[in-house]
């Protein structure tokens, strides 16, 4: 739903485009109208000024563009309405921040201000705005809202949820405040007062889609996706047109393994909303999931538009694959440490097109990926660039080859440890018997993480397999568990010792076998060619395909899926049984 301030924006630039199109009665009721609901809107007062002076055309009315900051306070307002109907976004803040200073007492400079510095996503100068605001009309729960929303989405939630806190103080009986401060709370994993907060809400308004699909995404916070999928249904039932719910619910049900389910809810989005990108993208996901590539790598380019990776505008034209003739081409890492390994595998191929690579990547991959063969610089994401003609991320290459199931370049290796490191790790990895690297955890803020992450202890059948000596590659907050592990199983924990992936890489080229869940190190392990034994969730990532036992991506990988939603129990027993009848028998290691 628009803010107020959001419908008498609309309103406003409705009465403009009338104003332009010489149709003075329609227009001058836009202003009227707006003035009626806020009597203090300067852009509407100054308007319907222009009309009774002098009712022709609007750009004859107003003093030329380039004087504006000049002008006095009625012309700055409506200068930016007409800038921001134009979506000129600068130039409308620059009006607005001299406004304010004319009219330091003025909420209404100081909200609009904030909304379009929000709408530029520069969310901590759009919360000092609505403070400012707030201060000259400490009773509005809207603004209280405002600054609420702009905390949040400049990192602080926990602020955000106290705004909301008082808002509801001052007004009671609103029950989209406390279906915000549910979300807000969520965030914070403050659970049980999230739950209050939505039904507080439904208890004001029982039809709430949105508070019902607030509730959705707290059972999916909790980790209950059943519950999540089943209160995003009946949010679509109360209201058919919420799209968000269809989103959140393809999600769901396409990490419960129903990708069939979650085609129909994509489908019946993209339906609403032919051009959503949301509804586009995920339909590409499941195209690839199921090896239909075609239409899958074109639908995965609106990932873009929906915040997928890295969010960056570049000028230079995106490569479709033509020659480059020995144009400089940037390649450029747009979304996890995995996609980065697995879509590196493109350069050369770039290169044997004719262009002088530029790749650039996440600094934890630099001194790794320096070796690339192919690129002709390689660089940390931040580090200034060189000159470049055409760019491409890396996730598009696929795209921009036409890659098929059997075109899939998956010559192995092509991501090469550094050998003076990997001198060093073979003395730190001595051991008896075989050696296995495990990661059983990934990224936490990750969608999804949770049905993919399986706890050590879970591991335990694996981790008592005799002859074995354990090696935790894992880092971040899950490598902590090696510490809780019962005192007769020993995981010797590498994390300390893992600076970037140039020593994880030099520590797996050392190992035997990896054993990992579709993270970032099972990418790096088959980039490189080793043994990889990879466990699967029910739901897993669209690279893996459906009911394979082997990756094409990866020709030394084998996938041990899920039989049912959070069990590893089964993944878990066969990969215990796998070890054991291994080393009953001489079959070597890269033979698994």
């Amino acid at each position: 739903m628009p803010s107020p301030q959001q419908s008498l924006q609309k309103l406003f630039k409705k009465g403009l485009k009338y104003h332009r199109e010489g149709r003075i009665a329609q227009a001058e009721s836009c202003y009227r109208k707006i003035l009626r609901l806020n009597p203090t809107s300067l852009e509407a007062r100054e308007m319907a000024r222009i009309l009774e002076t002098k009712p022709g055309s609007l750009q004859e009315a107003l003093p030329p563009a380039n004087s504006y900051l000049d002008a006095d306070p009625a012309t700055l307002a409506a200068r930016t309405a007409e800038f921001l109907a134009k979506g000129k976004n600068q130039p409308a803040i620059d009006c607005l921040r001299r406004l304010t200073e004319l009219r330091p007492d003025s909420v209404q400079a100081h909200l609009q201000l904030g909304e379009v510095l929000e709408r530029t996503e520069d969310f901590k100068a759009a919360a000092k705005s609505y403070q400012r605001a707030l201060d000259l009309q400490p009773g509005s729960a809207d603004l209280h809202c405002y600054l609420a929303r702009a905390l949040f989405r400049s990192g602080a939630p926990r602020e955000a949820a106290e705004l909301y806190q008082r808002a509801l103080a001052i007004d009671s009986q609103r029950y989209d405040i406390y279906n915000d401060l549910g979300l807000m709370l969520t965030n914070v994993g403050n659970f049980g007062a999230a739950i209050e907060a939505f039904k507080r809400s439904l208890r004001l308004n029982p039809q709430c889609a949105k508070t019902i699909a607030g509730l959705g995404y707290l059972f999916e916070s909790k980790g209950d996706f059943i519950s999540a999928s089943e209160a995003y249904r009946d949010a679509i039932k109360l209201d058919p047109t919420l799209a968000a719910a269809y989103v959140d619910l393809g999600f769901i049900l396409y990490g419960l393994g129903e990708v069939a389910e979650a085609t129909d809810y994509f489908e019946r989005l993209r339906a609403i909303q032919p051009d959503s990108a949301e509804a586009t993208a995920n339909l590409g996901i499941i195209h690839l999931l199921q090896g239909n590539f075609a239409a899958g790598w074109a639908e995965y380019e609106a990932r873009r538009r929906v915040g997928i990776g890295e969010g960056r505008v570049l000028t230079q034209r995106q490569w479709k694959g033509e020659p480059l003739n020995g144009a400089t081409i940037l390649l450029h890492a747009e979304q996890g440490f995995g996609d980065t390994l697995q879509f590196v595998r493109y350069v050369p191929l770039v290169a044997a097109r004719g262009g002088k690579v530029v790749l650039e990547v996440q600094p934890g991959l630099r001194r790794l990926l320096s070796r690339t063969d192919g690129a002709m610089q390689v660089v940390s994401r931040g580090e200034p660039l060189p000159e470049f003609a055409r760019q491409c991320p890396l996730p598009s290459l696929p795209l921009a080859f036409g890659t098929e199931m059997n075109t899939i370049p998956a010559k192995v290796p092509y991501v090469y440890p550094d050998p003076v490191l990997v001198d060093e790790w073979r003395e730190k990895l001595q051991g008896d018997g075989r050696r296995i690297g495990l990661v059983w955890g990934g990224n936490p803020e990750m969608q999804r993480d949770r049905l993919r992450s399986v706890p050590l202890d879970a591991l335990m059948p694996i981790l008592k397999v005799p002859g074995i000596t354990f090696y935790s590659l894992q880092v971040g907050a899950a490598s902590a568990q090696v510490k809780n592990l019962p005192r007769d199983v020993r995981v010797i924990d590498l994390a300390p010792q893992l600076k970037d992936f140039a020593d994880t890489a030099a520590a797996v080229a050392n190992l035997d076998l990896v054993i990992s869940v579709e993270t970032s190190v099972a990418h790096l392990a088959g980039a490189m060619g080793r043994p990889l034994w990879i466990m699967l969730n029910k739901g897993c990532d669209w690279r893996w395909f459906l009911e394979r036992e082997d990756s094409p991506w990866y020709p030394t990988a084998r996938l041990f899926r899920q039989s049912a939603i959070g069990e590893w129990k089964d993944v878990v027993s066969c990969i215990e049984g796998e070890l054991r009848g291994r080393q009953n028998s001489s079959q070597r290691m890269r033979d698994w």
